[in-house]
């Protein structure tokens, strides 16, 4: 019997870049419960063979999205695809002293232009079926930023323009295109700071929880974007912070 249920993602086919990373792992394992076909890439093998080997992968590529060949390549290896979400992504802390054109082309072409690059390929395929999903991740620092995020923050603010725009020109062939915009999460990357008596302070000022959110607190939202349950939502920013940005 066909699920009908609005948040069920069965007969969906998904790909996830930056699945190997933290949010990626459990966002992978999260839509293949909710009973999505999930492709994942990203330049790190071995996590996708244990993402696959415990049954949250359908299959997946290996290579680094900042090169427009590998992006071309990712785009047709599975062509069909019904839902796009955009998650690989890369910070960087420095003053605006040391913000060269580097650091700014390091940004982009981390945290936009494979995102561009594959909606590019991607969204006119959906329109023409009349019906997809495109979920950019940005972060709730494009909105809510702090000091030596410059070229990250506008990478990432970035993203959220060109979503809003490509929202518009897809809404009359039926395709969403949205943000996600986390806040700070758990993970490897972060771990030592909010282990630290000043990443500690932090959370206790500005955090409303107490806590940094789990790698696991997007998966709820991108289900969400990703499934029946968003229909007419699109253009929009879907901050996931746990009311930091509230301050």
């Amino acid at each position: 019997m066909t699920d009908t249920s609005l948040w069920s993602l069965h007969g969906t086919r998904v790909l996830l870049t930056g699945a190997a990373g933290t949010v990626g792992r459990s966002a992978a394992a999260a839509l293949t419960a909710a009973g999505a076909e999930v492709l994942g890439v990203d330049r790190n093998e071995q996590p996708l063979k244990d993402l696959q080997a415990a049954g949250s992968l359908a299959d997946f590529v290996t290579g680094d999205l900042a090169d427009p060949e590998f992006c071309e390549e990712a785009a047709l290896h599975w062509p069909e695809v019904d839902v796009l979400i955009n998650n690989v992504g890369a910070g960087c802390s420095k003053t605006l002293a040391d913000t060269g054109d580097d650091v700014l082309d390091a940004m982009l072409d981390t945290n936009l232009r494979p995102a561009a690059r594959l909606c590019r390929l991607l969204a006119p395929r959906m329109g023409r079926r009349g019906h997809g999903k495109i979920i950019n991740v940005s972060t709730v620092l494009a909105l809510h930023p702090v000091p030596t995020v410059a070229a990250y923050s506008a990478s990432k603010a970035a993203l959220i323009g060109f979503t809003r725009s490509i929202a518009l020109e897809y809404a009359p062939r039926h395709v969403q295109a949205n943000v996600l915009a986390p806040g700070y999460l758990e993970g490897p990357k972060n771990a030592d700071y909010f282990a630290s008596e000043v990443g500690r302070a932090f959370t206790k000022r500005f955090m409303p929880h107490g806590s940094v959110g789990r790698a696991d607190a997007l998966d709820g939202p991108l289900i969400f974007l990703s499934s029946r349950m968003s229909d007419h939502v699109t253009g929009h920013v879907l901050v996931v912070d746990g009311g930091y940005s509230i301050w």
